[in-house]
């Protein structure tokens, strides 16, 4: 068919040809034209043209995209109308070298470049590393790509319209709407999980609403910025989505905010039973908690709390599992205050220390004799302890 067309061109070209050369010569203004309808018709004739390449269907990755995204098109913004600027990705010179053959600085400069892209265009990328190259595994590695690119550049209103509507469209294949969720969730920014909790709320599929709904990694990636924060607290508030109440507090614990942790520590010590739901999804959420940012509104509960009471059994267990010194202080601090004998929770609250070395903070700080306790039951409960974990620590292997 491409043949033909160009053939076809050539013939029409000989003819022109044919037709200047019978055309009587008056003059020498006259020839020099002839000569140039002579050689304008050689180089249209000559000159290579190419069809668009169509978009591969594959109907096991079903490919119907009333949303693709092509990175030859034209996107125009809506303020001016004019086309963005599109870098497109050269294709290596053997289109059919996998990644697994490449060598690891190959792969590193392909990766690179493509990055470089606009994110329609990685994200086009990463569709046809399979659907044209059948590379499963620079699909995957595309993945991640793709989302490291959703933290760095900013996605326009139209192209989070094209995404919502990939993962909307269930002509779609499920895999790679699940592979762009997983993108939305690493990136973990303003925009990536606005969507995702769109697509909980609103997208017709079910099952990419239960995907969308997970949030899985956010808040513990280090993508946690401020601005995810109110999100996820209103979220928590508002839905009847038991899977987004159990992410959103799973994200917030990690995130260890002190408003999420003060949203998930009343939440947890409600006695009204209005939301058995929320309680004890924040109960268990809370076991996660580890950064030491969480510390303050954790420390506060304790005040004037007995070792027996519902918040000291919820939070002290926490604060002992905290990275850093301050969640220690502030349980030693707290006992250094209290009558009774807090001796079986000394032991467990030791025994818990998971993060870092007992020995080298409040713990064993508090054995010098200038540290007051108003029950030195607790400062001998604190020492025995200590000497249990040290004997279990060189029993083991």
């Amino acid at each position: 068919m491409h043949t033909g067309r160009v053939a076809h061109r050539g013939r029409r070209s000989k003819s022109a040809i044919a037709a200047a050369v019978f055309v009587p010569m008056r003059n020498k203004t006259k020839l020099i034209l002839g000569a140039l309808l002579v050689l304008s018709g050689f180089v249209i004739a000559l000159w290579p043209h190419r069809p668009p390449s169509p978009i591969p269907m594959h109907s096991d990755k079903s490919a119907s995209l009333p949303t693709t995204v092509d990175p030859a098109s034209e996107r125009f913004t809506p303020s001016t109308g004019k086309p963005l600027p599109v870098t497109v990705w050269k294709a290596p010179a053997n289109p059919l070298k996998k990644v697994k053959d490449m060598t690891i600085r190959e792969e590193e400069a392909m990766m690179a470049e493509i990055k470089k892209q606009d994110l329609p265009a990685i994200f086009q990328t990463m569709l046809d590393a399979e659907r044209v190259e059948h590379d499963d595994l620079k699909q995957m590695h595309l993945q991640t790509v793709f989302s490291n690119a959703l933290m760095d550049k900013k996605p326009t209103p139209e192209f989070l319209e094209q995404m919502y509507g990939f993962i909307s469209n269930r002509a779609n294949s499920e895999f790679e709407r699940q592979l762009l969720i997983g993108a939305l969730e690493a990136a973990a920014s303003k925009e990536s999980v606005d969507l995702l909790l769109r697509i909980a709320n609103t997208a017709p599929d079910d099952q990419m609403r239960k995907s969308a709904s997970t949030l899985a990694g956010i808040g513990g990636l280090g993508q946690d910025g401020p601005e995810l924060l109110p999100m996820l607290e209103r979220t928590w508030r508002e839905t009847s989505n038991l899977t987004l109440i159990r992410s959103t507090a799973s994200a917030m614990a990690k995130m260890g905010a002190p408003s999420g942790i003060e949203l998930l520590v009343s939440a947890a010590l409600a006695t009204d039973d209005r939301d058995k739901v929320r309680q004890q999804t924040a109960f268990y959420a809370l076991q996660g908690v580890y950064k030491g940012e969480a510390v303050p509104p954790l420390a506060a509960r304790l005040a004037d709390q007995p070792p027996t009471s519902e918040a000291v059994k919820l939070v002290a267990p926490v604060l002992a599992r905290t990275n850093g010194p301050d969640g220690q202080t502030a349980l030693v601090s707290w006992l250094q205050t209290r009558p009774e004998n807090a001796a079986p929770l000394v032991h467990d609250l030791i025994r818990q220390q998971i993060r870092s070395d007992p020995f080298d903070s409040a713990w064993a700080k508090a054995l010098e004799p200038g540290v007051p306790f108003k029950n030195e039951e607790n400062r001998k409960a604190i020492r025995e302890a200590l000497d249990a974990y040290r004997a279990g620590r060189q029993r083991g292997p």
